[in-house]
């Protein structure tokens, strides 16, 4: 079974992409989606702070994500990425959760749900976010666009295929 905060962010996920396809906040079709996917009320009203949340602050997480990451803007990245960032940046810097569980979470939905270069991708981008947040001062640049092994990160992660499964779909494969 999977945990009631670990579901919430799941389904916040998804909320977000749907939005992000859409271009606009619809909450009556979220609230559709939010309900066939937990029988939990306070999963899925977690669910839908976190997405409200991280929507309403869209704008400011994707000029840090940019900032930090300049090569990698939000239009080019996978929509599942650009969504999961955008939660986690909401997570990290309105919350109480701690940042090591925002950032492993993050993680974690990015393996199930993306392409295998994204969890070094988010990894890297949420590091240097929390940083920032907790210091108040700009990441050192060295640290930016760095995955785990320490190596550059040449490419953003690769968009998917439509249509592929497992390849940056909302759903589990």
């Amino acid at each position: 079974m999977i945990g009631g905060k670990h579901q919430s962010r799941q389904i916040a996920m998804q909320v977000l992409f749907f939005w992000d396809a859409q271009d606009q906040q619809d909450t009556i079709s979220a609230q559709r989606l939010i309900e066939e996917a937990s029988p939990d009320a306070l999963i899925r009203r977690r669910a839908m702070d976190m997405a409200q949340g991280a929507w309403e602050i869209r704008a400011q997480s994707d000029e840090w994500i940019l900032r930090l990451a300049p090569k990698w803007p939000t239009k080019r990245q996978p929509g599942v990425d650009r969504s999961l960032l955008r939660l986690a940046v909401w997570e990290l810097t309105r919350s109480d959760t701690p940042p090591k569980v925002v950032i492993d979470e993050a993680i974690e939905l990015a393996k199930q749900f993306s392409t295998e270069q994204s969890p070094a991708f988010i990894n890297g981008l949420l590091d240097a976010v929390r940083k920032e947040h907790e210091t108040g001062k700009p990441a050192p640049a060295e640290e930016i666009g760095v995955n785990p092994s320490g190596e550059p990160i040449e490419e953003p992660p690769p968009q998917p295929s439509p249509g592929v499964p497992g390849e940056g779909d909302i759903t589990p494969a």
